[in-house]
């Protein structure tokens, strides 16, 4: 029992989610996970994520894809939520404009042409990167001990498959991201921050399932929002050797140390998206 004689109780977990905020902005990380501000909004981007996965997850699994259920969880989705219409779109125009950025509206029909692409591509696509795979499992849960910590790792991958090779069989841990039509630049398929989460994922999966590093690698599948099929997905392969892997690991434990010293540094560079910006939380 605290002083102030609330019975608070600690996380005994770390996700890579929480680390990324860290690394953005130690200070958007102490709103949001130490001081637990709530600041979830409904957003598009999240519901079409979510389709998008479900969709990919029954491909796996079925290996087949209904348009038609994916549309129509779309249309339903955009209704309930009101993402069409005119109280929506000025709302967002408004928040960006505070922020400093310009909004650009997506109309329902581009979300449904931009998920029909992707998913009709995706098993001709996955037949070609990965020839002969097999579904190991998906959203697969990882809670392992970090071996530096008290702490457990905690993460879902979203999918791993079995790749037979003239070397024996290969494991793919996969993470499916939706982006914009451009894809990722290089400096972000580069960045140990953005990377960090297919290593860890890589580092606690070997250990939890007693398989030699040598035998797994790592992606993004990206999920383009683009209406030309052929160019919908793209495989953007992770370098997961001992140095990134060293520097994924430091990254972590730094982000430990960091906040169990109760530093939270600002980050003024990743104010623009930020929804704390200009706010009372934040000035």
């Amino acid at each position: 029992m605290s002083e102030d004689g609330l019975n608070k109780k600690v996380k005994n977990y770390v996700s890579f989610s929480e680390i990324k905020q860290w690394k953005d902005c130690g200070w958007r990380h102490k709103l949001l996970y130490i001081d637990k501000i709530g600041t979830f909004e409904d957003s598009p981007h999240l519901h079409y994520g979510t389709i998008i996965h479900d969709a990919v997850e029954n491909l796996l699994k079925t290996g087949t894809v209904d348009l038609d259920i994916v549309k129509e969880k779309i249309e339903k989705t955009w209704d309930d939520a009101g993402f069409d219409s005119s109280d929506y779109i000025v709302l967002q125009e408004n928040k960006a404009m505070l922020q400093g950025w310009k909004y650009k509206h997506n109309s329902l029909n581009n979300w449904i042409e931009w998920s029909n692409a992707c998913l009709e591509r995706l098993p001709s696509f996955l037949e070609e990167n990965f020839p002969g795979y097999s579904l190991f499992n998906a959203e697969e849960q990882l809670f392992e001990d970090i071996e530096f910590n008290n702490k457990k790792f905690k993460g879902f991958i979203d999918c791993i498959l079995k790749v037979p090779t003239s070397k024996g069989d290969k494991y793919w841990i996969i993470d499916w991201k939706t982006s914009s039509g451009r894809g990722w630049a290089k400096s972000k398929q580069q960045d140990i921050s953005f990377i960090s989460q297919l290593v860890l994922y890589k580092h606690f999966w070997a250990k939890k399932h007693n398989i030699p590093l040598n035998k797994i690698n790592c992606g993004f599948v990206l999920l383009k929002k683009v209406k030309k099929t052929e160019k919908t997905c793209q495989l953007i392969k992770v370098p997961t050797g001992p140095k990134t892997m060293e520097r994924s690991l430091k990254l972590m434990s730094s982000m430990l140390k960091t906040v169990e010293q109760q530093r939270y540094l600002k980050n003024r560079n990743s104010c623009m998206f930020c929804e704390f910006y200009n706010t009372m939380h934040c000035l």
